[in-house]
């Protein structure tokens, strides 16, 4: 349960660093002011910025679940394939999801990978809660 933690939290720092670099780049392009990013205003931003942007903000919300269920796995030390099978199928659907969302602008892939993601971690919670 380890490996598969280690990396959502690696794809999380990561989406950090390219947020980053997108609103810097944003900056020293010209087409956002450093003053947007003070207050966040509404003033419209690049999509390359919003798009980044937004997976950050996805990686706060559905793996945070996860990150919870491999915390309570790991306390438990409670580990069986099953587990281990869903959480890499989780921690790759997540990875899949995150390309998708980067690069093309395609809703309906992008939903599949985060409904696989999404019956991953679910089945994965359904384990960890008939052992509790």
């Amino acid at each position: 349960m380890k490996e598969p933690l280690a990396l959502i939290l690696i794809l999380m720092a990561a989406m950090f660093v390219v947020v980053f670099v997108c609103r810097m780049w944003s900056i020293r392009c010209g087409t956002v002011r450093l003053s947007h990013y003070e207050l966040l205003n509404l003033n419209p931003v690049p999509t390359y910025v919003t798009k980044a942007t937004n997976n950050l903000n996805n990686l706060f919300q559905l793996p945070l679940v996860f990150i919870a269920a491999c915390v309570l796995a790991i306390s438990l030390t409670y580990q069986s394939d099953g587990l281990i099978f869903n959480a890499w199928g989780f921690v790759a659907a997540r990875f899949v999801h995150t390309a998708i969302h980067l690069t093309v602008k395609q809703v309906l892939p992008r939903s599949v990978a985060f409904a696989a993601s999404m019956y991953f971690l679910v089945v994965l919670w359904l384990e960890l809660l008939s052992i509790i």
